[in-house]
């Protein structure tokens, strides 16, 4: 009996065959992510947090943060990583290893206190999406990306009493968001003695564009015959600024005898970005509305400017810090951050801020980098911080501080990644008529570190 000759295919054969498989996934994985991306971007317009203190400034100035070190206390400045995109400070793109695709959404849950009542407010909003193009391994890298710059969701009312007019009500309310839209690069010199100790500078330039809307009403409750009056401002900001950085890093301990991951490198980084003034276009106007249970009718209106041309000057933000460990078993650093807001000023004219400033540790662990077991692979991270606010109240600066902690967890073998961050703290002040912030914040982010974007394989 003869059997039938089977020709198996070669090593090489097979070898090509595993590589055409593994790219169409990848390529699948990659589509499907940038559609997710695409999809992320149209719902910019969605809620942002909820704050009273987002009516001062350019409202709540979002975290540049994304999800990987954000639950390390948003250490940013020395933070150098081969797999997830630091856009604070742009000198880290030079460090990745492979093109980077990361998203990210986030759900804020914030508890506001005043002297006599407790609100509660929920809200969900994209954090970043970007992308990093690395055409040379650990040496150069571009990125673009989208990611919200600051937004205003407030809506507050005061009582008072006079004694010729009576009682009355002001109803204060704002809504808006700017956003950045942003593109830039890094390159990395590697010393001639030590590869390994490299010095690394990146820059941005992102063109800053969205609305804010602010909204005052008076109404009189106890006169039915009293018109209430509404005044309004809406301001356009578009124009374009920068972020630039560096990093220093170097191997300070090195075993033979033991494998690459116990290195310890030491990293030193600063950035800093604003300081220049954006195109604004301001309108206002002023009417007499009437409230009642069927909704708000206009009596009669007049407008105080249309479309009056003007400028903001972005608060200049620098910063630094350092990084010891290796992103594969352990690395522990800090970070400081100062904002220059005295010098701000805008058409809202709610200036009188404070320069604020902020400091963050975090620390990451990761058991076993390379084992099988999937948990000895996960990143387990923690952190926090203690800022002082721009915001002041009869003179003093608010504080805020906070925990952060988070799971770095590896998917389709580790060239994707699901990142889990949580962020619990307070800001305001110690006096009881101060207004409480208490807020609850969870990040999700996806992660997709594709290694066959510049290369070009041949198949059998």
């Amino acid at each position: 009996m003869k059997f039938p000759i089977v020709n198996f295919p070669s090593a090489v054969n097979l070898s090509s065959f595993y590589n055409r498989t593994h790219a169409i996934r990848m390529a699948s994985v990659r589509l499907s992510l940038l559609c997710f991306m695409l999809g992320l971007s149209a719902l910019y317009s969605a809620a942002q947090i909820a704050s009273p203190y987002s009516r001062f400034g350019l409202g709540y100035v979002r975290s540049t943060v994304f999800s990987a070190n954000k639950a390390m206390g948003e250490v940013a400045g020395g933070y150098a990583s081969n797999s997830f995109i630091n856009y604070t400070n742009p000198a880290s793109f030079a460090s990745l290893t492979r093109t980077t695709i990361e998203a990210g959404l986030n759900i804020d849950d914030v508890n506001i206190r005043t002297k006599s009542k407790t609100y509660n407010a929920v809200n969900g909003s994209v954090s970043h999406v970007a992308v990093a193009f690395v055409p040379k391994a650990d040496k150069w890298a571009i990125s673009v990306g989208l990611l919200p710059f600051s937004n205003t969701n407030y809506t507050f009312i005061q009582d008072f009493n006079d004694s010729v007019i009576g009682s009355y009500r002001k109803v204060y309310s704002g809504k808006g968001s700017l956003y950045r839209l942003y593109a830039g690069g890094a390159y990395k010199f590697k010393s001639r003695i030590n590869e390994l100790d490299n010095f690394s500078i990146g820059a941005t330039i992102s063109y800053v564009f969205g609305k804010l809307d602010n909204q005052n009403i008076i109404t009189f409750p106890d006169s039915l015959d009293a018109y209430s009056s509404r005044s309004n401002v809406s301001m356009n900001v578009n124009g374009v600024s920068y972020n630039a950085g560096f990093q220093y890093r170097r191997r300070i301990y090195h075993n033979s005898d033991r494998e690459e991951r116990t290195d310890i490198y030491f990293t030193l980084g600063g950035y800093a970005s604003g300081g220049v003034k954006v195109n604004t276009k301001t309108s206002s106007y002023w009417d007499r509305i009437n409230i009642s249970s069927s909704g708000v009718s206009v009596i009669d209106s007049q407008e105080v400017s249309s479309d009056s041309k003007g400028k903001v000057l972005l608060p200049v933000t620098a910063g630094g810090g350092f990084m010891f460990g290796n992103e594969r078993f352990w690395q522990i650093g800090a970070d400081f951050r100062w904002t220059n807001w005295k010098k701000y000023q805008s058409p809202f004219n709610n200036g009188n801020l404070a320069d604020s400033w902020r400091i963050g540790l975090g620390v990451q662990i990761v058991p076993k980098y390379g084992e099988r077991k999937y948990l000895s692979n996960v990143q387990y991270r923690l952190g926090g911080y203690y800022a002082s606010s721009e915001i002041t109240y009869q003179g003093k600066a608010l504080t805020e501080y906070g925990g952060t902690l988070g799971l770095g967890l590896p998917l389709y073998r580790n060239l994707a990644s699901l990142n889990l961050s949580a962020d619990i703290g307070s800001r305001g002040g110690n006096n009881a008529s101060i207004i409480r912030e208490t807020y609850y914040r969870i990040t999700l982010g996806f992660t997709l570190n594709d290694p066959f974007w510049f290369i070009k394989r041949k198949f059998d």
